[in-house]
């Protein structure tokens, strides 16, 4: 009982650093933030912080991979029987969700601006993030095309081309910070017309009539 107790104390901590980390982040920018800052935010000595984590390239790829996380979440391939277009409609809601929200977007923006002088942790957001996420997406899109339900060959091009097409302009000008964070009606139409698209090209080839 007293183990479990100071288990949820540590994970309750962790998660205290890691969103005071985050806000550092995204104030100061991952080159100029450090470890004192996060300290003094936290009210606490480094000690304490460099405990959980030791440097601040490890604290962010903890941040990267929980923002990973709450992604995948998003790419979990049950249909529950569902046919395809009902499935990805509810799959890209998720995932747009997920990808356009303030949070998500200020991670990878600190990504993008560390990854020249950091590619090993541009190399894992991308492991954890979109490599993942494609291959979830590709055995999902896999098995319909055995079941007939579309025309994938390739499910991982398959993948790539749905993901694209979910993107759009959105998550671009999204990255470019140029557009807030969209409605809900917003994303299910966007989603709505790429999973349109992406089955007038993908959805089942017809037999040739018979001559």
């Amino acid at each position: 009982m007293k183990q479990g107790i100071a288990k949820s104390i540590r994970d309750q901590r962790r998660d205290r650093i890691l969103e005071t980390a985050r806000e550092v982040f995204f104030e100061h920018g991952f080159a100029a933030a450090t470890m004192s800052m996060i300290a003094e935010r936290l009210g606490g000595s480094k000690a304490t912080l460099y405990a959980y984590f030791k440097n601040k390239e490890d604290l962010f790829s903890a941040i990267i991979t929980e923002q990973c996380s709450v992604i995948q979440s998003a790419l979990v391939m049950d249909d529950g029987g569902a046919d395809v277009r009902t499935t990805l409609t509810k799959l890209g809601i998720e995932l747009m969700t997920a990808i356009v929200s303030d949070q998500a977007v200020r991670t990878m923006q600190l990504v993008i601006e560390e990854g020249p002088r950091n590619p090993e942790l541009a190399r894992r957001f991308d492991e954890a993030g979109p490599q993942e996420g494609s291959a979830r997406l590709a055995a999902y899109l896999a098995q319909a095309h055995e079941r007939g339900s579309i025309h994938a060959p390739d499910p991982l091009q398959a993948a790539h081309v749905l993901s694209g097409l979910l993107k759009g302009e959105m998550h671009l000008r999204r990255m470019l910070g140029i557009e807030p964070e969209p409605s809900a009606e917003r994303i299910a139409k966007d989603v709505e017309t790429a999973v349109n698209v992406f089955l007038a090209a993908y959805g089942p080839r017809r037999a040739p009539p018979f001559p």
